[in-house]
C-alpha cells in the first residue's frame, strides 16, 4: 500500500476531528496513513518521529488551514510541531530544487487556498470536500493519477440510491455509478462502493445501505450535524416564522451545489465533509444570535424574559466552574454596565451580559479542548 503521512495543525476539536475522519477514509481506500493521533507516547520523541514519518513517506498531505499558515510561517506563538514539519518540507523542497512529487495540499475548503504555505503553492492541490478532487487526491496516490489539473467544482456524487427506475435509467461509468435496466427483468450494476441489494419484483426495489466512512455511518458526525441544523432552525424561526426551515435548507443546498437533490445526500459523503459543514452551520448559528443582539440594541426587540436570562447565565457560568453570585460576577458587572447586581440591569444589559458571556465560554471550552488534545504543540 502507499504511504502517506498526514501534517496539519490542531486549530479546533472540528478541526482535528475532520483530519481524522480524512485519514480514516483514506484507510478505507487502501492507503496506509500515518497520523499523530493514532501514536500517544513515541519513544523517540516528537521531534524524531515527525520526521522519520516525513521522511519515510511516498506522499506528504499539508492540511491547509488559517492556522497551519501561521504556525508554518513562525507567525504564532503556538504550534511548535506544524513549525517543525514545516521546516523539514520547506529543506526537503530547498534539496529537491523545488521539484515535487511527494507534498500535496489539501483544504477542506476552496476559501482556504490562500492558507496554502509559500513553498506549496506552485503545486496541484485538492479540495477533499469536493467529490471529483477526492476521487483524484485518490487516484495520485494510488498511482492512478492522469496528470491533470482537478477541476474544482461542486459536483457531487450522482448514484440513484432510492428510487425505482423506469425502462431504462443509466449513469456515466465511474465509481459510485450504477446502471439499470428493467426490461426482461434484468438488472445490470455497474461499480458502486457500499452495500447494495436488490429485490426482484416487477420494477427493482433498490435499497443501499450506506458505505463506511462517510458521515451517515458514524452517528457523533450525523448527531452533531442534526443538532447544529436544529440549532440554526430554531434560532432563525423565532425571528422570521415557521418557513425559517425551508428557507435554511433551500440556502444549504444551493451553498454546497446540490439544489437539484435532497439534503441528506449529505450523509453519503466522506467522513472528511463533515467539517465543511459543521464550519457552515456554526458559522450561520454565530451570526444569526449576532443578528439578535445587534437588532436588540437598535430597535429594543423582543428578549427573553428574566427568569430565562438567569438560568442561562447560570447555566454557562457553570460549565466553566463559576457561581452567579461570585466575585469574579460582580467584577465583570461593574466592569461592563457600572453596576454591583444583577438587579441593577436593565433587561436589555442583562440579554448582553449573557450573549457576550456565551462567546466566552465557548471560546474558553474551544481553548481547553485543543490544549487537552495537543500532544506535540501542532
Amino acid at each position: 500500500m502507499c504511504k502517506v503521512f498526514i501534517s496539519y495543525s490542531q486549530d479546533s476539536f472540528e478541526h482535528k476531528s475532520a483530519v481524522k475522519g480524512l485519514a480514516d477514509q483514506l484507510r478505507a481506500a487502501q492507503i496506509e496513513c500515518d497520523l499523530d493521533q493514532d501514536e500517544e507516547f513515541p519513544e523517540e520523541g516528537w521531534p524524531t518521529w515527525m520526521m522519520r514519518k516525513i521522511r519515510g513517506s511516498r506522499f506528504v498531505l499539508v492540511v491547509c488551514s488559517e492556522g497551519y499558515w501561521a504556525k508554518f510561517h513562525h507567525e504564532s506563538p503556538s504550534g511548535k510541531g506544524v513549525k517543525w514539519e514545516g521546516s523539514i518540507i520547506t529543506q526537503e523542497l530547498y534539496e529537491a530544487e523545488a521539484r515535487n512529487q511527494k507534498f500535496i495540499p489539501v483544504l477542506f475548503s476552496e476559501a482556504d487556498a490562500r492558507f496554502i504555505p509559500i513553498p506549496l503553492r506552485p503545486y496541484t492541490y485538492y479540495v477533499v470536500t469536493q467529490v471529483n478532487d477526492y476521487e483524484a487526491l485518490v487516484n495520485r496516490l494510488s498511482g492512478r493519477a492522469t496528470g491533470s489539473r482537478p477541476r474544482h467544482n461542486h459536483s457531487r456524487l450522482k448514484a440513484s440510491t432510492g428510487q425505482r427506475p423506469d425502462s431504462s435509467i443509466s449513469s456515466p461509468a465511474g465509481p459510485g455509478n450504477v446502471q439499470f435496466n428493467s426490461g426482461d427483468g434484468n438488472v445490470q450494476v455497474g461499480n458502486l462502493s457500499g452495500s447494495l441489494s436488490i429485490q426482484a419484483t416487477q420494477r427493482p426495489v433498490i435499497k443501499f445501505s450506506l458505505p463506511r466512512g462517510t458521515i451517515g455511518d458514524n452517528d457523533l458526525l450525523k448527531n452533531r450535524i442534526s443538532e447544529l441544523f436544529n440549532k440554526v432552525g430554531e434560532e432563525r424561526e423565532k425571528r422570521f416564522g415557521k418557513t425559517a426551515y425551508s428557507v435554511m435548507y433551500r440556502n444549504f443546498k444551493r451553498d454546497f451545489g446540490i439544489e437539484s437533490q435532497p439534503w441528506t445526500i449529505i450523509w453519503q459523503w466522506p467522513e472528511a465533509t463533515a467539517q465543511a459543514i459543521i464550519k457552515y452551520l456554526s458559522e450561520k448559528y454565530a451570526n444569526t444570535i449576532a443578528g439578535r443582539e445587534g437588532r436588540a440594541g437598535k430597535k429594543g426587540g423582543e428578549l427573553p424574559k428574566r427568569p430565562q436570562l438567569y438560568k442561562e447565565e447560570k447555566g454557562l457560568l457553570e460549565q466553566i466552574g463559576i457561581e452567579i453570585s461570585s466575585p469574579e460576577v460582580k467584577e465583570a458587572l461593574s466592569k461592563y454596565f457600572g453596576v454591583d447586581s444583577h438587579t441593577k440591569l436593565t433587561q436589555y444589559q442583562h440579554w448582553l451580559c449573557v450573549c457576550r458571556l456565551e462567546r466566552e465560554v465557548r471560546e474558553a471550552v474551544g481553548e481547553q479542548d485543543s490544549e487537552q488534545v495537543d500532544g506535540h504543540g501542532s
